[in-house]
């Protein structure tokens, strides 16, 4: 019998097995706190929690503009904004690192960017209680995990512009046909009890 790849997962479950994957196939280990940092970051930025709100007259928050903000910030506020800053430079320079190919704000800039507002993260008091030393691995190994989200974003695509994740929430909204069989072409198969909310 077939293993199915996709049973009743939610968004944590499928990005855990995909970096996990991920990892065994880059020959790269971490703590478990770190390793649950990058689930948690994927499964957020993917539902549009953890990016910041534009700017009035930009598209996207300028992270040089980010960053400039946390270093002028009250402690209470600092925390909070460099792991905003962190956070988005480490999604968009593993996840979208295609697209920042050419452009002026480059992998480069999101690596350095990033780099530096967790390793300033790891110094604040209000961090620390997260977990033992999970910013300044972020920070001394950014490009490295960066890869990481790489490979789980590629693994992800179906195509140029679809993804797995939302081929296969378009499935559980609608029941679509199409989607399930793009999904089977996939090797997934979509269980009903996953589009009825309930366990069979």
């Amino acid at each position: 019998m077939e293993e199915r790849l996709v049973r009743d997962e939610t968004p944590t479950e499928f990005f855990r097995e995909q970096l996990e994957r991920a990892m065994e196939h880059q020959r790269v280990s971490t703590s478990a706190f770190t390793e649950y940092y990058l689930v948690n970051l994927l499964t957020r930025c993917v539902n549009g929690e953890a990016l910041p709100a534009p700017e009035a007259g930009y598209d996207e928050t300028p992270l040089a503009l980010l960053y400039l903000r946390a270093l002028e910030a009250s402690s209470h506020h600092r925390a909070r904004l460099l792991k905003t800053t962190g956070d988005t430079a480490l999604f968009v320079a593993g996840f979208f690192s295609d697209s920042l190919i050419g452009r002026t704000a480059n992998l480069s800039y999101y690596r350095a960017m990033g780099g530096s507002a967790y390793a300033r993260l790891s110094h604040e008091e209000q961090a620390r209680s997260f977990g033992p030393n999970v910013f300044l691995e972020l920070a001394d190994r950014f490009v490295q995990f960066a890869d990481l989200l790489s490979e789980v974003s590629e693994a992800s695509r179906l195509g140029s512009s679809r993804s797995l994740l939302a081929l296969y929430e378009r499935w559980l909204q609608t029941g679509s046909r199409r989607a399930a069989a793009l999904l089977a072409e996939k090797g997934i198969t979509p269980m009903a009890a996953a589009r009825d909310g309930r366990a069979q």
